[in-house]
């Protein structure tokens, strides 16, 4: 009778505590987590279809903003993504390219550089480094970047982010319009934007910047102390393990007084790239390559707009196929219906912003300011409702149908 009851009592335990472990992976899964752009971008890309993507660009803000893989599938008929999220910081630079490699098998690796020039006070926070620690599969590469990056106090946080976002409910009903788009994201396999985000704003100038004063300015400044342990490190890793398809950017920004010390300290990274036998091109000292104007084409001072990024875009394909020979990958038919739909809502994307940029315009706003633009619910909506009214608007007719029968 007693063995019953011990047997009863633990099997009930047993259910127990298989409930709570199924509860809190249900919760930080799918409720309790970090859950905006950085997310979706990161999720889709392990989304992406074994060896399907021909290149990947790493780095931050500046390269998720600055370079439209949609657009340049469309125009070049290559594939790309950009694995970036928000204020990168140098340590995961390195992670970065060890999960392209391992996840993907692309023709080249562009690596914006953004991350090596922060000065030492500048170091970006514990968000920025969980945008990339919590969206990533938990493999030895991840298990690397904690021992490496992480006390050791505070890694559990890491492992059960539930610890970390258990008060996160607050969070909503905002954070509803990534959780749905995260669903539809799960259940189509792919990207809409494919990593895209923008906002639809003009900025314009109004104090002194000297990016037409670049193109000869040789000065160096030295790296911080971790930023060059760090861009140190991922080049010897390159170099050691022979990894030749990869090669260094700086995408352009607008450069202030606040911002001449960063140029110069790229200038002094560019010269440890160059020294390893890695290629380097600064859109900051060449912006006139890639035709940006400094008055049109950001909506911010660090971050192009819809138009300066089909600039960089532009160059940036027409770098990789003449000077890298980058060709296409096959893909099936499916994958091309993929692409085409991205290569639709991206379309989408750029006459919303057009017609907010002029509206903006003629009310005289161009400093700061206008309408986000990422692979959120709302955002979603708000171009295709945008697309319906659009003189173009037939063009969306299957797409937008589509859509509404998935509704």
């Amino acid at each position: 009778m007693k063995k019953k009851l011990y047997i009863t009592r633990s099997l009930k335990l047993l259910s127990f505590g298989l409930a709570v472990v199924l509860s809190t992976l249900f919760l930080q899964t799918f409720l309790l987590k970090r859950i905006d752009n950085n997310t979706m971008r990161m999720e889709a890309f392990y989304l992406e279809d074994k060896n399907t993507v021909d290149a990947v660009l790493i780095g931050a803000s500046d390269v998720y903003a600055g370079y439209s893989a949609p657009y340049a599938y469309e125009k070049y008929g290559y594939t790309s993504y950009p694995y970036a999220t928000q204020a990168s910081p140098a340590n995961i630079v390195l992670p970065q390219i060890k999960e392209v490699i391992k996840y993907q098998n692309p023709k080249m690796v562009i690596v914006e550089i953004n991350a090596f020039l922060y000065k030492d006070n500048e170091l970006p926070n514990e968000a920025s480094a969980r945008m990339f620690a919590d969206n990533v599969p938990r493999d030895e590469i991840w298990r690397d970047y904690l021992k490496d990056a992480i006390p050791e106090d505070k890694q559990i946080e890491y492992y059960l982010p539930i610890i970390k976002y258990h008060s996160s409910w607050n969070e909503y009903p905002w954070k509803i319009k990534y959780l749905n788009a995260e669903i539809g994201l799960k259940q189509k396999g792919y990207s809409l934007f494919r990593g895209y985000k923008t906002i639809a704003n003009e900025f314009h100038c109004e104090t002194k910047v000297y990016n037409d004063e670049l193109k000869d300015n040789n000065e160096t400044l030295p790296l911080a102390v971790n930023g060059e342990r760090y861009l140190r490190q991922t080049l010897d890793y390159l170099k050691e393990n022979n990894i030749t398809n990869v090669m260094f950017m700086r995408f352009p920004h607008i450069v202030n007084d606040a911002a001449v010390s960063r140029f110069k300290r790229c200038n002094q990274a560019a010269k440890i790239i160059e020294s390893y036998g890695y290629d380097f091109v600064n859109l900051e000292r060449y912006d006139d390559l890639a035709g940006i104007d400094v008055n049109k084409d950001y909506y911010n001072w660090d971050h192009l707009n819809v138009y300066g990024s089909e600039k960089v875009t532009d160059y940036i394909a027409n770098m990789l196929q003449t000077k890298y020979g980058i060709t296409k990958t096959e893909l099936t038919e499916k994958q091309k219906a993929e692409w085409d739909d991205s290569v639709n809502y991206y379309h989408m994307i750029y006459n919303y912003c057009q017609e907010m940029i002029s509206r903006r315009l003629e009310l005289g706003k161009t400093g700061n300011g206008g309408t986000t633009v990422s692979e959120d619910e709302k955002s979603i909506n708000t171009i295709q409702k945008y697309a319906r009214n659009h003189p173009d608007a037939g063009k969306y007719d299957v797409i937008l149908d589509n859509e509404d029968a998935d509704s």
